[in-house]
């Protein structure tokens, strides 16, 4: 009778053993595929992050590439501000100057309106 109470304690064990052992494989698999999702997720997460870094290298070499055309633009505007004070101060010295000799018949149309601009200036 003892022997029939062992094998019933060991029968008893045996079949929590081997529920234990079956929810444990299941744990495993949810587990690998779990995994397998996570892997996933950071390859797809590693491809945004040099999408988005191939992203900043273009948008920085078009700002210098903008830039540079700005700063062309800039000069050229400077340039041409020197200029046009330049013609300016000729003209306001040509204005202001006393007339010294005795004015020239001409015709009002035949004279271009920067006659009083020194060709050197033009």
């Amino acid at each position: 009778m003892t022997s029939w109470l062992i094998d019933a304690v060991l029968i008893g064990a045996l079949i929590v053993t081997s529920w234990r052992t079956g929810s444990m494989y299941k744990e495993l698999k949810r587990l690998r595929s779990e995994e397998t999702g996570f892997w996933q997720a950071l390859e797809d997460a590693d491809a945004s992050i040099n999408r988005a870094a191939n992203a900043v290298v273009l948008l920085k070499s078009e700002g210098v590439r903008t830039l540079r055309a700005l700063e062309e633009r800039a000069a050229e505007a400077h340039e041409l501000a020197e200029r046009l004070d330049i013609l300016l101060d000729a003209y306001e010295q040509k204005r202001v100057a006393p007339v010294t000799s005795a004015p020239i018949p001409h015709d009002n149309d035949a004279i271009s309106r920067f006659a009083s601009v020194p060709n050197t200036i033009r």
